[in-house]
């Protein structure tokens, strides 16, 4: 079973180029900008490259904002409930039932989690769409200087596998690395189909003669019947 956090940069061949958008992380936080050095292998025009990182880099600062802020204040709630709960300074059960302050660390747990759902499941999702819109309007400039633009990522919502880190990225494929890819795909298609018609029986030259024998022998009976009919109409 492989590492579920291979890096998608070591996952992609070696002519592809990549624009990390979001690095793995442990501790996913917002306000993370990306590196513009622009790839010694990528070649397109400069000011092509700076229109693109211009453009991301704004939006990958705005992945995972607030996540610091809920779980800092998630913590703090927390720690202050168990430590005024373990010195006696508040009392966790009023003779009506819980009190405020205990209910108000209850109410904090959902509320986290939602803060959680919400940036992962609306706020990031936000981003890579509007990612994706960028890719389209860059799409035919990229095809031009030779490379198709796709846009990965991975771990990248709520439920992952656990210790799974999410990562987002460019990749920069060189137009002719993926017609290979898809001439290669096409052949093994084909000898697919080879492989299968193989499989059906084939005529061998015995079978053929036997048919050409019992096709002359059947033609052969329909001339003698036909020149038996000819005699008795002369008699």
């Amino acid at each position: 079973m492989g590492n579920i956090n291979t890096s998608l940069v070591n996952q992609a061949s070696a002519s592809t180029c990549c624009l990390v958008v979001e690095r793995q992380s442990a501790f996913p936080r917002g306000n993370r900008g990306i590196d513009t050095s622009k790839p010694t292998q990528l070649n397109v025009d400069d000011v092509l490259w700076t229109e693109v990182v211009e453009a991301i880099d704004p939006l990958a600062r705005r992945l995972n904002t607030g996540f610091c802020t809920a779980l800092v204040l998630y913590v703090v709630t927390i720690g202050i409930f168990v430590g005024l709960g373990a010195s006696g300074v508040i009392r966790q059960y009023n003779d009506d039932g819980p009190s405020l302050f205990l209910i108000v660390v209850w109410a904090s747990i959902p509320l986290y989690l939602g803060a959680i759902m919400y940036i992962y499941e609306v706020q990031n999702r936000r981003v890579d769409n509007q990612i994706k819109q960028l890719m389209e309007g860059w799409k035919y400039r990229f095809e031009n200087a030779g490379y198709s633009l796709d846009y990965r990522f991975q771990h990248t919502g709520t439920c992952k596998p656990k210790h799974a880190r999410s990562e987002r990225l460019l990749a920069f494929v060189p137009i002719e690395s993926a017609t290979l890819a898809s001439t290669t795909n096409t052949g093994t298609s084909l000898a697919s189909k080879e492989a299968a018609f193989s499989d059906e029986p084939i005529a061998t030259n015995i079978d053929i003669e036997m048919n050409a024998g019992l096709a002359s022998t059947t033609q052969g009976l329909s001339l003698v019947d036909q020149l038996q009919q000819d005699d008795k109409l002369f008699r």
